[in-house]
This record gives structure tokens, sequence and C-alpha cells, in this order.
């Protein structure tokens, strides 16, 4: 591929990775997680600059701005884990902790600093001189340096779907909106990038046994698929920004989730055989649930949980979990989208509205379009707008 098309792309991608980058920083607060998905965006800009300044021959312009975050995946790594942990409603780490994790890439920041602040050109024939390497066997030391530095970053990648796992399996019975998608988008996320990983490491042994590509090419062909990979952390983080799991949701995550050896039919209910819950009171309290539910229509409420619920109606959320599982025979998600779906097909049959899905689903307590276009399909096996083009055409 031509150097300076190569550099045209870097560029356009930088230029988006700018974008997402402050629409991010725009759309989180300053204690928000996401601000955390903010910095790596703005990590995979500079670094996408660096490509599109080096085959474009801009660097010599500014080479002075140039290498000053070396081997970035040492500092993306602990950043994306501590996203997920915040998301997941741990408190932040102290300072120490927090700093310990980045030692590693400090280390290599201070080791490769001389190369940093040299004379300016100095800085334009090395980067030239790496320009114009076609290939080459490293030293073990250095070929050592660099899968060290991977499996690093898969460490974190590792930790960080292990917890994104655990609360994917929980949300759809704690909250009624769009973080289980997100959670799963977030996940996928997290294995593309450990498969990108596992792509460099592959590439690179062709390259160092086999000759194969160069060096160049193996960084290039690397480079270019973070850059799709900042298209997908910007469309995660700006789905819900202040994506938090609260104090007491990861308690009923963790009680939720935890594996039962008793369970061996795979019968939802048999977590619940030792409860001092009965059936008869569960089928009460079930009642009691929806009498409320359509009473106050709590449904309305778009950031609705299973905490808030819990609130509202004076039964303890981990009751309300085995009632509405073990009674209803359904999840929390369930149970809220179909009270909503049922709200926004009054509003579409009522043949003098003429309100546009947009505003049935805000009106109906959806937050967006998706999550409602998801939620009634479910429940009615079509999308919104084809049952609307369907009442329309009845009428």
């Amino acid at each position: 591929m031509d150097n300076t098309f190569l550099g045209v792309i870097y560029f356009i991608a930088c230029s988006h990775a700018l974008m997402l980058a402050f629409a991010l920083w725009n759309k989180s607060s300053r204690t928000s997680p996401t601000r955390w998905l903010t910095v790596i965006a703005f990590i995979i800009c500079y670094k996408l600059f660096e490509g599109g300044a080096l085959y474009t021959g801009l660097y010599t312009y500014v080479a002075h701005i140039m290498d000053f975050i070396p081997y970035m995946v040492l500092w993306i790594g602990p950043m994306l884990w501590m996203y997920v942990r915040q998301v997941s409603g741990k408190p932040p780490l102290p300072p120490a902790l927090l700093i310990a994790n980045f030692i590693p890439a400090l280390a290599i920041w201070c080791l490769n600093a001389p190369s940093v602040f040299q004379h300016m050109d100095a800085k334009i024939m090395m980067w030239s001189s790496a320009l114009n390497t076609s290939s080459s066997e490293l030293p073990v030391i250095a070929i050592a340096l660099l899968l060290s530095i991977k499996v690093h970053l898969g460490i974190y990648l590792f930790a960080s779907w292990r917890v994104i796992s655990r609360f994917k399996a929980a949300a759809s019975k704690l909250r009624a909106d769009n973080s289980t998608f997100i959670l799963a988008n977030m996940q996928f996320m997290v294995a593309a990038f450990f498969l990108l990983e596992l792509l460099w490491v592959g590439l690179f042994a062709a390259q160092q046994t086999m000759g194969l590509l160069t060096l160049n090419a193996v960084s290039d062909i690397w480079l270019l698929f973070v850059g799709f990979m900042v298209l997908a952390i910007g469309y995660i983080g700006l789905q819900q920004p202040g994506l938090v799991f609260t104090p007491e949701e990861c308690k009923l995550a963790e009680q939720q989730i935890q594996p039962d050896a008793s369970d061996t039919r795979g019968d939802t209910n048999v977590k619940y055989l030792h409860s001092a819950l009965p059936d008869s009171t569960s089928e009460v309290l079930s009642q009691e649930l929806e009498k409320q539910i359509k009473q106050q229509q709590l449904y309305l409420k778009d950031k609705l949980t299973l905490t808030d619920l819990a609130k509202a109606t004076g039964i303890k959320a981990h009751t309300l979990s085995q009632v509405i599982n073990q009674a209803m025979k359904t999840n929390f998600y369930k149970l809220i989208n179909g009270y909503r779906v049922q709200h926004a097909l009054e509003l579409i049959e009522e043949p003098n509205q003429s309100w546009s899905l947009e505003r049935i689903a805000l009106e109906s307590g959806f937050s967006n379009r998706v999550t409602f276009n998801k939620a009634f399909k479910e429940v009615m096996e079509c999308t919104p707008s084809a049952y609307k083009k369907k009442i329309a055409q009845a009428s």
C-alpha cells in the first residue's frame, strides 16, 4: 500500500477518534468512569496521528511532538480495567494502587525519554530510519519485551472480560434499560481487542521466523485495526455515559450470579428451594407488585431499576427479584418493558394521536429508540413502525 495513501487513512481515522473523544468528554461528568474511555480514545487518536505524520512526511515538521506515548497498550489495559471496575460499582482505587497499575508504562516512558527529548534533527533522522527499515530480526531482549507487553495487556483484558461477564448475566434482573445491551457490546469489544493482540503476535512471529511481511507492516495492520476499535469504544461510551451499578445492585448481582451446586436440572427455581418465602406469599406479593406498578405507573420512569422499584413498593429488592422470577416467571427487564410496550400500544392505537415513534418511546418510559424496538419486537413479534403501519392500513 502506498505510504501517502496509508497516511491519509490514518489521519481520517484520527479525526474520527478525536471527534468521538470530545463527544465522550462532553457527555460524561468529571467522576464518570466514561472518562477512562475518553482518555483511551485520546491516546489512540494520538497514535493514529503519529502514523499519519510518519507516512505523509509530516513528521519532519512535528518530530518534537512524536513518540510521547511508547507502547500505548501499557496505558490502555489498566485504563480499560479501571473503567470496567467503576461501571461494576466498585469505588476508584486509592492513588497509590492507581499509580501501581501504571508502573510498567511509566518505566517504559522513562527509558524512552532520552529519544523523545533529543534534538529535532536527531528525531527526524530516527524516524526516517524507522520508516525505511524493511525487515529485521530483533534481539531476544527486544522480542521478550514486546511479548511481555502483550501478556500485560492480555491480563487486563481477561480481568475486564470477567467483570463484564458477571454483570451482564445479572443486568436484565436489575435494570429495564439498555444496560445489558451495552455490557454485551463492551464484552465484544474486549474480546475483539484480545483477538487483535493474538493477530499481532501471530504476524510478529511469522515476520521474525519466516520473514513474512515487515516489522512496519505488522505495526500498520495492528494500528489500522485499533483505528476501528476506537469507533467501537466511542459508540459504547455514548450509548449510556453514566452507566454505573450502585453498591446495592452490586450486592444483588453477586447474590444472583453465585453458582448453585444443587442446580443440576437447569431449573430457574432451584436456587429458591431453601428460601423462607413460600409460594403462597410469593403469589400475594406478585399481585401487590403488579398493582403498585400499574397504580403508580412506575414503568414510565426511564431509569427505573430493581432497587428503585423496591423503594417505591416497600418490598426488599432481594424479595422482589425472587417474586419476579419465582411467581411471575420472568425477569425485571421483561416485566417492566412489557408494561411499557402495552402503554406504547395504547398510544399507537389512539386514533386522535399523531405522535412520532420516538416520542411514543419516550412517553412510554423507554430512554431510546433502540431499546424500544427491541422490547416491542419481543412482545409483538414485529417492529413498532410495522405495527403502526398495519394500524394505519386497518383504519
